[in-house]
């Protein structure tokens, strides 16, 4: 499971980075796209204390729009993998510009030993990955510094069997399944390529 999300992140990101390579008057020519690469980190603030997130974007930008996929790990509480789509709309101000973003997708368990070893080894299974807010772009060149802050959520579920023989009697199987839903703030800052 772990290497498909892997090859598919991979694939995703060789995928823009082909279409980066294009020369500028070509993009101009096609449609006035343009290929934009946004690398942030994140600081994540919630009832389950702090953590940190590394993202990346990729994806294609006309005018004061962009669409792109991104990847990322996510370090609050439980670590995951995060896999979502991003439309971003852009508020220019001369050179500067503000921002509103949002993010869905889905969230991937990728769990450490110490986070497994309280409840055993479970079967992890995917959830919802929400993020979206408002930030701000400074023009630095040809690339810009990106300030943000918003409201996340990530979800995934965890299924557990366990064996009970009551009484030295037959042994039952008791399926039980762990709901987790993470909400949390959070501010990042990175570089709009």
């Amino acid at each position: 499971m772990l290497n498909k999300i892997f090859t598919t992140a991979l694939f995703l990101i060789v995928s823009f980075c082909l279409v980066a390579q294009q020369k500028p008057e070509e993009k101009t020519k096609n449609c006035g796209c343009a290929f934009n690469s946004i690398n942030q980190i994140g600081l994540l603030a919630g009832e389950g204390g702090e953590g940190f997130q590394i993202q990346t974007i990729n994806g294609l930008r006309y005018k004061t729009w962009m669409v792109g996929a991104g990847v990322g790990i996510d370090g609050y509480r439980y670590r995951s993998i995060p896999l979502f789509l991003e439309l971003r709309k852009e508020f220019n101000l001369k050179s500067n510009a503000f921002f509103i973003y949002n993010d869905i997708g889905f969230n991937y368990p990728w769990l450490k030993a110490d986070q497994k070893a309280f409840r055993g080894e479970g079967d992890y299974n995917h959830g919802i990955y929400y993020d979206g807010g408002l930030g701000y772009k400074l023009l630095l060149k040809k690339q810009a510094l990106v300030f943000s802050g918003g409201f996340s959520l990530k979800e995934f579920k965890e299924n557990r069997t366990t064996v009970s023989c009551p009484f030295a009697g037959p042994c039952l199987d008791q399926k039980d399944v762990y709901s987790y839903s993470l909400k949390r703030l959070t501010f990042k800052i990175g570089i709009h390529l």
